[in-house]
């Protein structure tokens, strides 16, 4: 299951975990008043019954204010969950990148070539050499995707650029 998945689904519990405490919260509310009521009505009932009532009352005052407690931090999960599912795209978007988009299609040509390239080499395999002002923004767009450390980044050399899917998550950093 994706992560984007999970997060909807932690979300929905956390919804639900919300409602059924407001729903105990105001049974509890419904509870405390109808103690409240029979503590005002027994004014005239034996000590022990009026004090048994009142201490009811207290009881069911500290339920109230405990499962207010957990509506809060079942609201706040919910605002979390909410703003780190808006992080991921949208379903049918790219992870990072336009569909049709030059930067897209950069992609394509470094994931095609299996290794980095130098900007020379990109902008000839995507047609676009000997354009000044392509070759710039071209650079200027790698640069930044490389410096967010999102999609691309910065090969070895000048001018050269790769893409992060090529760092091997189980490679020892030690190993040569």
């Amino acid at each position: 299951m994706e992560a984007k998945e999970q997060l909807e689904k932690m979300k929905e519990a956390a919804e639900k975990d919300v409602s059924r405490l407001e729903s105990d919260s105001r049974s509890a509310k419904a509870r405390l008043q109808t103690f409240n009521e029979a503590v005002e009505v027994s004014q005239a009932a034996p000590l022990a019954v009026l004090r048994k009532l009142q201490e009811k009352a207290r009881r069911e005052q500290s339920v109230i204010e405990e499962i207010e407690v957990q509506i809060v931090n079942a609201k706040g999960r919910v605002s979390a969950l909410e703003e780190a599912i808006k992080l991921f795209p949208k379903d049918g978007e790219g992870a990072e990148l336009r569909a049709g988009s030059q930067m897209a299609e950069v992609r394509e040509v470094l994931r095609a070539h299996g290794k980095a390239m130098s900007l020379t080499e990109i902008l000839k395999a995507i047609g676009a050499e000997g354009d000044e002002s392509k070759r710039n923004s071209l650079r200027g767009s790698l640069a930044s995707y490389a410096r967010d450390g999102r999609v691309f980044e910065r090969g070895e050399g000048a001018e050269m650029f790769g893409l992060i899917e090529f760092k091997s998550p189980t490679k020892d950093p030690d190993e040569n």
